[in-house]
């Protein structure tokens, strides 16, 4: 059972802590890390490892939380868990970066508005940053047994910080890759036998960005609704069954529908290999604009009028 607030309880939680649910989530990320692990291996898909590390994070928390349910005394269990959690669904988040980057650089630069290098390289620093803070505003704001209420204020203002980037971070980069959808179904058309192809790995990182950005908005307001100078610090922090619903379980159908639609299925390993057969050229820095080996825009424009 799925616990309530309870100010009487001595444990690191506010409620009391339900061990089943947390035996339950991490089974259940093992099970799909174990399957991403064999995908990754079987096709030799080196650009899956982020989500593997994604899932192991997920792994590892709920492993950490079930110890720490466990009245650990020294908390390093709870911090870990902790930071485990919150900063595992950024790493999925960088996953969705490196996949879209990569369906952008099969279908062909004439279907972008800029280099699929620039945008991969641009979000994944910015995700770097998402984790960086996040860890860091987890672990100053968890990791005493009695912070003082500048720690709390100064670990609180530094994780939603963190989290606030990646939601706009990953908000903007969800309609870049709407763009780049659009722009080369009008291109190729829909019916494309290459474009055809990729319609349900777009359908998975659809459904993959509305929940991790969900539950990242989810979090935000869970941390900037704590109020530390009252018993009852927030009713989302001080409530265990909003910790599941609208953090782990968006979190596993993340990464699982990622197990059902495996992009290393869909994609070259290799990165350069283009739909139409051609290759992408070397170009002298990562930010110049992909040389055109495919047909030009206006005549494809001009084939499907």
């Amino acid at each position: 059972m799925i616990s309530t607030a309870d100010p009487t309880n001595d444990s690191l939680f506010p409620y009391h802590a339900s061990t089943p649910a947390t035996l339950i989530f991490a089974v259940a990320f093992a099970l799909t890390l174990a399957v991403h692990i064999f995908q990754a291996a079987k096709a030799r898909a080196l650009f899956m490892l982020v989500l593997i590390i994604a899932t192991a994070l997920q792994v590892v928390g709920y492993a950490l939380r079930k110890v720490a349910i466990d009245h650990d005394p020294q908390m390093w269990s709870y911090v870990t868990s902790q930071v485990c959690i919150v900063v595992s669904p950024a790493f999925v988040a960088a996953q969705c970066y490196m996949i879209v980057g990569r369906m952008m650089s099969y279908v062909g630069p004439e279907s972008t508005f800029i280099s699929h290098t620039v945008i991969t390289k641009l979000f994944v620093i910015l995700d770097i940053v998402c984790v960086l803070t996040q860890s860091v505003g987890v672990t100053v704001l968890s990791g005493s047994d009695n912070p003082t209420k500048s720690q709390v204020t100064t670990g609180r203002a530094i994780l939603i910080g963190g989290l606030l980037v990646q939601v706009a971070s990953f908000g903007v980069f969800v309609i870049v890759a709407i763009l780049f959808d659009l722009k080369s179904r009008k291109l190729w058309g829909a019916a494309h036998s290459g474009l055809a192809r990729l319609r349900p790995l777009f359908l998975v990182f659809y459904i993959s960005s509305i929940l991790i950005i969900g539950r990242s908005v989810f979090r935000t307001i869970e941390f900037a609704t704590i109020d530390f100078d009252k018993e009852a610090q927030g009713y989302l922090f001080n409530n265990e069954w909003p910790f599941y619903v609208l953090d782990s379980i968006p979190v596993l159908i993340a990464t699982v529908v990622f197990n059902i639609v495996n992009p290393s299925a869909y994609l070259p390993r290799k990165k350069g290999l283009r739909m139409d057969g051609s290759h992408e050229l070397p170009r002298k820095h990562w930010w110049s604009r992909e040389i055109k080996t495919a047909r030009s825009e206006e005549q494809m424009l001009g084939e499907r009028a």
